[in-house]
């Protein structure tokens, strides 16, 4: 059964990577339209997403371990990665903060915030691709 779930870490990495997205998407959608309800779902992708980060960033490394993995490109997914994870998880108490407080700071400190996360996991999965498909690094464990 546990064949089943390695490897784990591409499997989901894409939920996070999505999420951020479209977060970022649906807070745009909020400035152009206006809607409260675009920014309040773009608040809880965000949040599902930072909360995810851990758990994949973990996969990751557990890939890494089990497989010897070692490329020069995977030094910058990594660091790419946890940028993402720390950004979005330190981010988390703030905006819950902003959020019950002083809610008029919080869609310009989020948008900030989404568009740095959305950056850096865009530069993430760019190395994570370009480790796979140019270079076939850990292609060979599925």
């Amino acid at each position: 059964m546990l064949e089943l779930l390695e490897p784990l870490h591409p499997k989901m990495v894409h939920f996070p990577v999505a999420l951020f997205i479209t977060a970022l998407i649906l807070e745009v959608l909020s400035f152009i339209n206006k809607k409260d309800v675009w920014h309040k779902s773009a608040l809880i992708l965000y949040v599902l997403a930072a909360l995810m980060t851990p758990l994949v960033v973990r996969t990751g490394m557990w890939e890494v371990e089990r497989i010897g993995l070692s490329h020069p490109i995977l030094d910058s997914h990594r660091l790419f990665a946890l940028w993402t994870m720390w950004v979005s998880l330190m981010s988390l108490p703030l905006l819950y903060l902003l959020y019950k407080e002083k809610q008029k700071w919080l869609k310009p400190i989020f948008v900030c915030l989404i568009i740095a996360v959305a950056v850096l996991v865009t530069l993430a999965g760019h190395y994570g691709g370009t480790m796979v498909y140019e270079y076939g690094v850990g292609a060979g464990a599925f």
